[in-house]
């Protein structure tokens, strides 16, 4: 799901959506912090969140700016947890011509579920240059799989339809398959989650549309001995 709308200057509250939810990891591609320091999800650490987020890019306000614009800042990735992280790295993805956000990283925890260690991936893929932006940064990606040999998930925007992305991520499966862009008549799925072999998907849906342009999509997923 995205967060804050930088061409419209849409604002809403996030933290309220994100618990509306109810879920223990909750992979947030487009989050926002002004200069000064302000996230939209730092107030879900009330709520026993922890916290991480990856600057992706600093936007600048409108010549004209808008009431509801929040000014300039960072655009960044988020994941929020209920389980608590034990270490993050950042994945290089590589670059993209065009895009203001290149280079990408993609953002590797590694949480302590219930005693025992599962690594999340959470990334952004670009939308430039057509397929080729989201191509550059799944290959990018592909060069750090596998992360681990513990239990894995993949989650975020990848800008890229299903087929696309399991072609260039092999033995990864998709754990929620539906329609998720744009949210108002949605007609292709470019947000994913992918398992690996110690992790399974048992219920995956696309949820209703709440104030983004993306469609959440939400699993239930369990690890496997």
């Amino acid at each position: 799901m995205a967060s804050f709308g930088a061409d419209t200057g849409a604002r809403y509250d996030l933290a309220a959506t994100i618990r509306g939810f109810d879920a223990d990891i909750v992979v947030v591609p487009e989050a926002w912090r002004t200069f000064d320091g302000v996230g939209l999800l730092e107030p879900l650490r009330d709520d026993g969140y922890a916290i991480e987020t990856l600057a992706m890019t600093r936007l600048r306000a409108p010549q004209k700016p808008r009431r509801s614009h929040p000014g300039t800042g960072n655009w960044e990735l988020g994941v929020c947890s209920r389980f608590p992280i034990l270490a993050r790295r950042e994945l290089a993805l590589g670059s993209v011509r065009t895009d203001v956000a290149s280079p990408r990283h993609a953002l590797h925890l590694t949480l302590d579920v219930h005693g025992r260690e599962m690594h999340l991936v959470a990334l952004h893929g670009s939308s430039k240059l057509l397929r080729a932006g989201p191509v550059t940064h799944l290959r990018g990606l592909k060069r750090h799989l596998p992360v681990s040999e513990g239990p894995t998930v993949i989650a975020g925007d990848c800008n890229l339809w299903g087929p696309g992305v399991v072609a260039i991520l092999p033995g990864w499966k998709r754990a929620v398959r539906g329609r998720t862009w744009p949210a108002w008549f949605p007609h292709s799925q470019i947000d994913h989650v992918l398992v690996n072999g110690l992790v399974e998907a048992r219920h995956g849906e696309v949820l209703p549309s709440c104030h983004s342009d993306h469609r959440p999509v939400r699993t239930h997923l369990a690890l496997l001995t």
